[in-house]
């Protein structure tokens, strides 16, 4: 108790002190509502400007130079000479040049005669030739096909004649094929009863002892020959059918046994040279020789004679199958000319009916005429050669040295016949035109400004006084100025005025664009949404509402509406939070 009495008089000024920081801190913490700056949509007058800084130049003094390099080729005009704008001073040698526009010219003329092609359509004399190209090509697709079914028939016909006479063959022949076979039999059996003998000649001891002591490579030799020999003979007995069924077939193992017995005969005929080279010892006496010797020529005879009868049975077949041969290689020729010929018509149906598919296709081409993308491109490529063109007589003129205004020429800085670089003077003159304003606008101004628009400018010099002026030029490249991209226009009094001087500067603006009672909003009440669509915000019932608007042409402060607003409608212009 004692210290509230205390410091009773503490706590009243500390009481009196937060109470209202408290209320000031809770007064602040509070949202605050938003205030909107609006304004009123409005019935009025639009006039789009383009300002910027003037100054005033003249074409007074004028140094004239070639756009490009090149040799001058002729000079027109002398020092002191009256010149009028548009007059010809000078030309550069434009051979080249000439050429370039003439080829140019060409060019376009094509481009349009193909465009207007395209946009005429087929003839009718174009349709009737692809017509009758495909029907000339229907004929040849049904003329091969005839050809095939020909072919095909001649094959079958063909066929059976071969087949025919290998028949006939082997009927008429038929009899030589039983003849054939018992003879190869006796004439192999007469072979191996040779090898045998042989075998019993050289298996005597006496004589394989003396031929491995003196005659060691003739006995390898002849031993090496009898094995041949055995061999074909035993390959003939192997593969020999029980039954001949045609007489090639039976020819030729005719021909396998004679050289089965061949070889034998010539293996006993060796051996029988041996023998009698050998000399004599031991038990290889004189009369031992001259038996195996007699016994050698004896199987030597049988041989030969084998060889003479497989000789006289191969003669009588191939005597009595040489006229079949002729015939039926005769008729195994036609029939692969049969099919040669059956080939070839295929391959003509395959090659005739892709044709005409192709012929049938070009034919509904013709009929269809030109796609839209076929002469939207025909007629780009006119554009592009006339621009080819125009660019080519650009170049042309540039060899030409005009006056750009009415003047006096001054002086005349170079020679026909010498090379200039079109980067230094050539020719001097004084003008006579009026004086100009220069101004520099901005890329994004630009686009507005157009020839003989109107505007005006107030010089520093004379305040209070606008001079009329009207565009004239329009630089169509950049120029850099201050390390900004502008674009240099130029305009011209459009009343003389004679106590101007050059490098008078001032503010300069042009009339781009007028519109005469429309629907204003401020410029600052059109946004953009996130679709990229303009809109405007409006108050409805203390709420902002967004509004779709679609506008014109707007200046520094105000926007045209075409649509989305009406007259005296309130927008918002600004939200302060």
């Amino acid at each position: 108790m004692s210290f509230l009495k205390r410091h009773y008089g503490k706590m009243i000024i500390i009481l009196l002190i937060v109470i209202p920081i408290g209320g000031l801190t809770y007064y602040l913490m509070q949202p605050q509502a938003p205030t909107y700056v609006t304004d009123t949509v409005r019935l009025g007058d639009l006039v789009q400007r383009v300002e910027a800084v003037g100054a005033v130049t003249s074409d007074r003094d004028l140094t004239l130079t070639f756009p490009l390099a090149g040799v001058v080729a002729e000079i027109l005009v002398k020092e002191g000479d009256r010149v009028i704008i548009g007059q010809e001073l000078a030309s550069l040698k434009a051979d080249a040049l000439r050429a370039d526009v003439s080829s140019a010219a060409a060019q376009l003329s094509s481009a349009q005669a193909n465009l207007r092609e395209l946009e005429e359509g087929s003839r009718p004399e174009d349709i009737a030739i692809a017509e009758a190209q495909v029907e000339n090509k229907k004929a040849a697709l049904e003329a091969a096909k005839s050809a095939l079914a020909t072919a095909e028939d001649d094959l079958k016909n063909e066929q059976v004649k071969l087949d025919s006479l290998r028949q006939e063959a082997k009927t008429s022949l038929s009899g030589y094929y039983g003849t054939a076979s018992s003879t190869i039999d006796r004439q192999l059996t007469v072979a191996e009863t040779a090898l045998k003998v042989y075998d019993g000649v050289f298996q005597d001891p006496a004589v394989e002892s003396i031929l491995n002591t003196t005659q060691p490579i003739d006995y390898t030799f002849v031993t090496g020959a009898r094995r041949d020999a055995e061999a074909a003979i035993d390959a003939v007995r192997l593969n020999i059918p029980s039954v001949f069924t045609d007489y090639r077939q039976t020819l030729s193992f005719l021909e396998q046994a004679r050289s089965a017995v061949g070889r034998t005969a010539d293996t006993v005929s060796r051996s029988y040279g041996v023998i009698s080279n050998m000399t004599l010892a031991g038990g290889f006496t004189l009369t031992v020789r001259e038996a195996h010797k007699t016994t050698l020529a004896t199987q030597s005879t049988n041989t030969q004679t084998a060889l003479s009868t497989l000789d006289s049975a191969l003669k009588d077949l191939r005597d009595a199958s040489a006229s079949y041969d002729t015939q039926i290689a005769s008729a195994e020729a036609t029939l692969a000319a049969a099919e040669g010929a059956k080939q070839a018509s295929l391959s003509d149906i395959l090659t005739y009916e892709t044709s005409l598919r192709t012929q049938q296709a070009q034919l509904d081409l013709t009929k269809a005429g030109a796609r839209k993308t076929q002469i939207d491109a025909a007629r780009a490529s006119v554009n592009s050669a006339y621009a080819s063109l125009q660019h080519a007589k650009a170049r042309l003129e540039d060899a030409i040295l005009r006056a750009p205004v009415e003047g006096t020429i001054t002086k005349v800085d170079f020679k026909a016949g010498e090379y200039t670089t079109g980067t230094v003077g050539a020719i001097n003159m004084l003008g006579t035109s009026p004086y100009r304003i220069e101004m520099y606008t901005s890329e994004v101004d630009i686009p507005k400004v157009k020839l003989s628009q109107s505007g005006s400018i107030e010089l520093d010099a004379f305040p209070g006084t606008k001079f009329a002026l009207r565009v004239q030029e329009i630089d169509p490249a950049a120029t850099d100025v201050g390390g900004v991209s502008k674009y240099r226009v130029v305009l011209g009094f459009i009343y003389p005025h004679e106590d101007l001087k050059i490098g008078m500067t001032g503010d300069a603006e042009i009339v781009t664009g007028e519109r005469l009672s429309v629907l204003l909003a401020p410029v600052r009440s059109v946004l953009q949404n996130d679709d990229g669509e303009k809109i405007v915000r409006i108050l409805d019932s203390g709420e902002v509402v967004e509004k779709p608007v679609k506008t014109g042409m707007e200046s520094d402060t105000d926007v045209e509406v075409i649509d989305g607003l009406a007259e005296g409608e309130t927008v918002v212009v600004l939200i302060k939070k």
